[in-house]
């Protein structure tokens, strides 16, 4: 990845404060005749601190802050000038300027420029670097552009711009006026510089929602902004106010460009938190704070969402910040004093003359710097979950995204990391239950039905251990209900009444045929009609194989807050709250008594270990623990003689009563004669004329039927053992599949291999019928213990139901059922506790359909779910994103659901239906 960094260098005024001022008067006159010049203007560069001379030339500044300042003076047809002014409490300070007047006249500026298309091609460019490319640079105008010139060695990596007189910029967006006398401008391919002195002025406007879109512009712009990072820095509240830092850590990926894209991998591994000992001291004067920013700084705005990301994990804004010397110097309101020094990459380099404020902007944050109270109000968390459809079919799978609502989002880091999800069915009974890491206040995940589930009416049950304090009522429950194809659903039509959000909706087509692509753009606006950045989940499913129905709650109701009451403390609270995995346990000895012993919990086929010490009850606890998937442990005490002893045992844990809300329905089931599937059978209809089997010497038959098909190879987990790698499947795997390869990059080939959609060459790798999330294949495959294997299937050619996922072939593993808590091999003795333990769940892919690249189209196409994507997060400037999906075979309407949240937290819904041909 190409890093472009840069440099908006103001000429910047050091000050302390505005409680101690003082006065600057002087005269302008011309350089030549000695004339005064009336109406020049005075200012204080950077700031909206400014005057203009009377008829004799004459001026005043008071109420000057204290500092080092510079003091700019232009006038239209002379050249701009200015000087430094160090400004005391009470100093009276005197600057006669005599001006020069440009020699070249204004009106052949205006003429060449009005007829060289060359100057306007390289004017809009200019304008690019200048103001920026985003929608506050939509709403910039250069008042003056005939002012700018471009040598004519310019190229297109190396671009250069001058400016004889100050340029005047109109901000519609901030409400400013803004004079930039430009001192130094060039872009190359690598870096940009832009340097001068500004001078800002206040519009005015007696439109009211005016001047509150300005208002409301400054302060979001103000509080992304680094001047509000280094300000939140000196009182040691920036994680509060949003920002996180992180550094590289020593002997990690050297550049980015070897870092995976999924940050809670790389967190420890080739990041970690900066932290050092002394952020923050005094600097070199009163008023000046030194701030200690060594290496390469990752700044997380994490209050923000960002439609570019740099972690999939991360959906808001990063920047990079490197500093020349190690320090930052900074004022009490967090202006950068030595910004020469600083070089950003990323959201933060992104900045420019669109987004600037003067020094002297002065935010409403009321509240800001007060801490909040940690009570039960302000800790409470709300779980809830958009799932990809209202209702399943045995043998399905369940996509659905989290949300996490906070009463309070400064607490968001110090909140629940584990979410809860379980599958409850009528009879109260918990038939699956998963857990999910919460990554900033969102989840992804799936859960596979298997075909056994036959009761139909079942509920989906999600919540944290911290919810368990403020009762029943603060935990998600939906109607989940779980159907064969001889089943049908009715019920209300869905409502949608979302109170801050309006949507529109428009296709490429007013309707579409079988297996058509359709190309969806869905634009979010706010009730005064502003574009919404949002975070969202959209799904997309067919009206007749999964009917629409109304199942509360939506996500309007379903993250609304409880009122907690002013007598309920969190000291009386009985559930922590949980930022990792914890297994409780108990050790009891050969005569069935507790004791305090130590022992070693070893993992992973005594890959790594770990000595802890049981209390006097036997008690433990395998604690901060974070991992995915099933991991085998073996836990073990020894006697004098070196001899296992004893015995461990996990305790369950006790998750709470269920109770149906009031406010939660199923809807009505009924059974009809025939499927819903045209091309439905049972298993009973399934037959096999075992004599027109052949088995290909290459190929062992592994008795199923997968959605990809055949496989080419099969390989058994006995085999895999005896590979001469019982620790890692990639490698046991590699000398039964002929022509398999590892790249030097650690990437895995089946064959020559064309790139995907997801720019990959990999095949896709599969667990138990369900796609593994990630692009690697190694990664994926470490996760999987090779003793618990049963076989692993292998489709080396180009798997076209599988989509574009599947165009580089296919592993697929399956497990041994029941055999997870089989003990590792070469443990016989019966004093030796094996346990194979879950970690958190893996969320799995969803399997997209493309028509334009599939080599062999399916012959049937039954999907209920045609789109979804959890992970769309809407344009700043437009509030636009695009969906783009393919129709499956049923006439039926496509039903579009968009959930989610916007920037402040505020739910959104929307929904949509395309027509289909008949």
């Amino acid at each position: 990845m190409k890093i472009f960094t840069g440099i908006l260098f103001l000429v910047l005024a050091w000050h302390s404060g505005f409680s101690q001022t003082g006065t600057i008067s002087g005269k302008i006159t011309d350089s030549k005749t000695g004339e005064p010049l009336p109406f020049c203007n005075v200012f204080i560069s950077n700031s909206t601190i400014a005057t203009t001379t009377d008829i004799d030339g004459n001026y005043v500044l008071e109420n000057v802050p204290e500092g080092e300042l510079e003091l700019g003076f232009s006038f239209i047809g002379y050249q701009a000038v200015q000087k430094p002014a160090s400004v005391k409490p009470g100093s009276k300070l005197t600057y006669n300027v005599a001006m020069v007047s440009l020699e070249q006249e204004l009106s052949d500026i205006e003429v060449k420029a009005s007829r060289d298309k060359a100057w306007e091609r390289e004017l809009r460019r200019f304008k690019n670097y200048f103001l920026g490319n985003d929608n506050f640079a939509a709403q910039c105008e250069i008042l003056n552009p005939w002012v700018i010139d471009f040598p004519s060695d310019n190229s297109a990596s190396n671009f250069k711009a001058s400016a004889y007189q100050p340029i005047e910029i109109r901000n519609d967006a901030l409400g400013y006026k803004i004079t930039f006398d430009l001192r130094e401008f060039f872009v190359t391919q690598q870096f940009y510089r832009i340097a001068g002195a500004t001078r800002f002025m206040e519009m005015d406007t007696s439109n009211q929602a005016v001047k509150d879109k300005w208002a409301k512009n400054r302060t979001d712009t103000y509080l992304k902004s680094p001047m509000n990072m280094f300000r939140a820095m000196i009182s040691n509240r920036h994680n509060q106010e949003g920002f996180f830092l992180y550094g590289d850590k020593p002997g990690g990926a050297e550049t980015r460009n070897m870092r995976t894209d999924v940050f809670a991998n790389e967190l420890g591994k080739s990041v970690i938190e900066y932290k050092p000992e002394n952020l923050v001291g005094p600097g070199r004067r009163p008023g000046e704070y030194r701030i200690n920013l060594k290496g390469r700084i990752e700044i997380h705005y994490e209050k923000g969402f960002s439609n570019v990301n740099t972690y999939k994990d991360a959906p808001y804004p990063i920047s990079w910040l490197e500093v020349n010397g190690g320090y930052v110097y900074v004022t009490e309101n967090g202006m950068v004093i030595n910004q020469k020094d600083l070089t950003f990459s990323g959201d933060m380099d992104k900045r420019k003359v669109s987004t600037l404020l003067p020094f002297d902007f002065k935010p409403n944050l009321e509240g800001a710097n007060s801490s909040l109270a940690k009570n039960a109000a302000n800790l409470q968390e709300k779980v809830y979950l958009h799932l990809d459809r209202p209702y399943y079919y045995q043998g399905d799978q369940l996509f659905f995204k989290g949300y996490v609502n906070y009463s309070s989002p400064e607490f968001k880091k110090d909140l629940s990391k584990v979410m809860h999800v379980e599958i409850i069915s009528k009879q109260r009974d918990i038939v699956i239950q998963k857990r999910f890491k919460i990554d900033n206040g969102q989840v992804i995940g799936t859960i596979y039905l298997p075909d056994t589930l036959a009761q139909k009416e079942y509920y989906l049950r999600a919540y944290t251990n911290w919810n368990r304090n403020y009762g029943p009522e603060s935990y998600f429950v939906k109607a989940l209900p779980i159907i064969s194809a001889f089943d049908r659903i009715t019920g209300d039509e869905p409502k949608v009444d979302s109170p801050f959000a309006q949507a529109g909706f428009s296709t490429d087509k007013e309707s579409y045929d079988k297996r058509e692509k359709v190309v969806l753009t869905i634009s979010l606006r706010d009730r005064t009609g502003d574009p919404i950045f949002a975070n969202l989940s959209v799904s997309v499913t067919d009206a007749h194989y999964a009917t629409p129905v109304n199942i509360n709650p939506g996500i309007i109701d379903g993250m609304k807050l409880s009122e907690v009451p002013a007598n309920i403390n969190t000291d009386k609270f009985l559930y922590p709250i949980e930022n990792d995995l914890s297994m409780p346990g108990k050790f009891t000895n050969e005569k069935g008594k507790p004791e305090a012993v130590p022992f070693t919990a070893y993992f992973n086929n005594f890959e790594g270990s770990v000595d802890l010490q049981t209390d006097s009850e036997g008690k433990f606890v395998l604690d901060q623990m974070d991992y995915y998937g099933p991991l085998d442990f073996v836990l073990m005490t020894l006697d004098k003689k070196g001899n296992a002893r004893g015995t461990f045992q996990f305790t369950p844990r006790l998750v709470p009563p269920f109770f149906v809300p009031s406010s939660t329905s199923m809807p009505k089931i009924s059974t009809v004669d025939q499927p819903i599937f045209q091309h439905w059978q049972t298993e009973t209809d399934k037959t096999i004329d075992l004599k027109t089997v052949t088995v290909n010497e290459t190929k062992e038959s592994s008795g199923t039927r997968a959605i990809y098909g055949n496989p080419d190879y099969v390989v058994n987990g006995e085999d895999l053992m005896r590979g001469g790698n019982t620790t890692d499947l990639l490698q046991s795997l590699k000398q039964y599949v002929p022509g398999m390869s590892v790249t030097t990059l650690g990437q895995v080939r089946l064959r020559g291999g064309a790139a995907s959609a997801s720019n990959s060459q990999e095949p896709m790798v599969m667990l138990d019928g369900a796609i593994l999330p990630g692009s690697s294949v190694a990664a994926n495959l470490a996760t999987i213990n090779p003793n618990d294997v049963e076989r692993v299937e292998v489709v080396s050619r180009t798997s076209s139901m599988m989509g574009d996922q599947g165009r580089n072939g296919v592993i697929a593993v399956y497990l041994k059922k029941g055999g997870g808590n089989s003990p590792l091999p070469n443990l016989a003795s019966k004093d030796i506790n094996s346990f194979t333990l879950e970690g958190f769940s893996l969320p799995g892919n969803f399997l997209v359909f493309d028509y334009e690249q599939l080599e062999e189209a399916p012959q049937w196409d039954e999907r209920a779910t045609l789109y979804w994507n959890p992970q769309l997060i809407s344009d700043p400037d437009s509030g636009q994103i695009q969906v783009i999906f393919f129709t499956n075979d049923s006439p039926a309407p496509k039903i579009v659901v968009v959930e989610g949240v916007d920037q402040k937290g505020n739910p959104i819904q929307a929904r949509f239906q395309i027509k289909v041909k008949q």
